[in-house]
C-alpha cells in the first residue's frame, strides 16, 4: 500500500511546485484526498492547458464555447479535432507548506516558534537538546537545485543545524564548513491516522551516522540503533557498501575483525568480508588506536525497550527510552 507522503515529497522538491490534474490522477486511490485531508496538498486554480482525455500524449490550451447548454470547455487534437474536457481536469494542486512544516515541528515536538528563513525554501522548525547541547532543527526544500546555494547560508549559520529534506540530500562539495546530519524524510516518516509519524530511532541513528562520518570519532547509540544505522545506509544510498564508522563500530562492539564481519554480514544480508573490517581499522590508525578512541560510555549496548514515547517527549534525544 503506497504511503500518501511517497507522493508528497517528490512535489516538494519539484521547483514547480504544483502538478496538474492528470498528475493527481495517476496517485494511488485516495492518496490525494488523504493528503488533502490534513491540508498538505491544495487546489491552486485552473491550468490553461490540459492532457487530452484521448490521446494522452499532448497537452493543448483550453478554449471555451457556449451554447444553450451554458459554457463547454474543448482543447484542440489533430486526431479528434476537437476534445471536451471538464472543469476538473484544469485542476492545479500544490503543496502547503503552512500546513506540511508546522505539522513536521509538532512531529518532532521540537520547542520554541516555527520561522520561514528562506521564502518558501528553508524554514528554522524549533530548537531540540542533544548530548546536552541545544540545536536548531531545520527542514529545507531544492538543496540539489541549481540555486541551491542561496539557502546554504540561512543554514549554516543556524546553532549546530539538524536537517531535514523531502527527499533529495546535497553531496558533501554543497557545504563549505563542517557537514551537517541531513535527514531524508521519505526515508523515515510515514502517515498515519493521526498525522506524520517519524521513528525516533531513525532520527537518532541519522544523525548519530552522520556526525560520526564527519568527525570521525566514538557516537553513544544502543544495538537496536546501530542495527538501524546500516539498514538505513542501505536503503537511503542504495548500496551495501558501508561506511568506515560501522565498521569501526562493529569492530568496538564485537572485538575482532571476524565477529564484527560475520555481524554485518547478517544484518546487511550481503557477505563482508573480514578485509574490509581489517583495512578499515587500519584506516584508522590500527587495533589499538581504534580500541583507545572508546569511553566507557560509547560502546554499543543492548537496549530493554525502544516502545515510542507519544506523551510530548522530544523525538530528537540523546538517551533512548530504557537510559532515562
Amino acid at each position: 500500500m503506497t504511503d500518501p507522503l511517497d507522493c508528497l515529497w517528490p512535489l516538494m522538491e519539484s521547483p514547480a511546485g504544483t502538478v496538474r490534474a492528470h498528475g493527481v490522477a495517476r496517485w494511488p486511490d485516495g492518496v490525494r484526498d488523504r493528503l488533502r485531508e490534513f491540508g498538505f496538498v491544495v487546489t491552486a486554480g485552473d491550468s490553461s492547458r490540459v492532457l487530452c482525455p484521448e490521446c494522452r500524449t499532448h497537452s493543448e490550451e483550453v478554449f471555451a464555447c457556449e451554447s444553450a447548454r451554458g459554457t463547454r470547455l474543448f482543447i484542440s487534437c489533430p486526431d479528434h479535432i476537437r476534445v471536451q474536457v471538464a472543469h476538473e481536469d484544469r485542476a492545479l494542486w500544490r503543496v502547503d507548506h503552512g500546513s506540511v512544516v508546522p505539522a513536521l515541528a509538532s512531529t518532532l515536538r521540537v520547542t520554541g516558534k516555527v520561522s520561514e528563513l528562506s521564502r518558501q525554501r528553508c524554514w528554522r522548525l524549533g530548537r531540540t537538546n542533544l548530548n546536552g547541547e541545544h540545536r536548531d532543527v531545520l527542514f529545507a526544500r531544492g538543496l540539489t537545485w541549481n540555486d541551491a546555494d542561496t539557502i546554504r547560508g540561512a543554514i549554516t549559520s543556524a546553532r549546530k543545524p539538524i536537517v531535514f529534506v523531502p527527499m533529495d540530500k546535497p553531496t558533501e562539495r554543497y557545504w563549505t564548513g563542517r557537514v551537517p546530519p541531513v535527514i531524508a524524510l521519505d526515508q523515515v516518516a510515514v502517515l498515519t491516522e493521526a498525522g506524520i509519524e517519524i521513528d525516533p530511532l531513525e532520527i537518532t541513528a541519522a544523525i548519530q551516522d552522520a556526525e560520526t562520518m564527519t568527525a570521525h570519532e566514538s557516537v553513544h547509540v544502543s544495538a537496536d540503533q546501530f542495527a538501524l544505522m546500516i539498514r538505513r545506509q542501505i536503503k537511503a544510498e542504495h548500496r551495501t557498501e558501508l561506511t568506515d564508522a560501522v565498521y569501526l563500530a562493529a569492530y568496538r562492539q564485537h572485538g575482532s575483525v571476524r565477529k564484527a564481519a560475520e555481524y554485518l554480514s547478517q544484518q546487511t544480508g550481503a557477505e563482508v568480508t573480514k578485509d574490509k573490517v581489517h583495512q578499515a581499522v587500519k584506516r584508522a590508525g590500527g587495533a589499538a588506536e581504534v580500541l583507545n578512541a572508546e569511553s566507557s560510555e560509547s560502546v554499543v549496548r543492548p537496549v530493554a525497550s525502544q516502545s515510542r514515547d507519544k506523551k510530548g517527549k522530544p523525538l530528537i534525544c540523546s538517551q533512548t527510552p530504557a537510559e532515562e
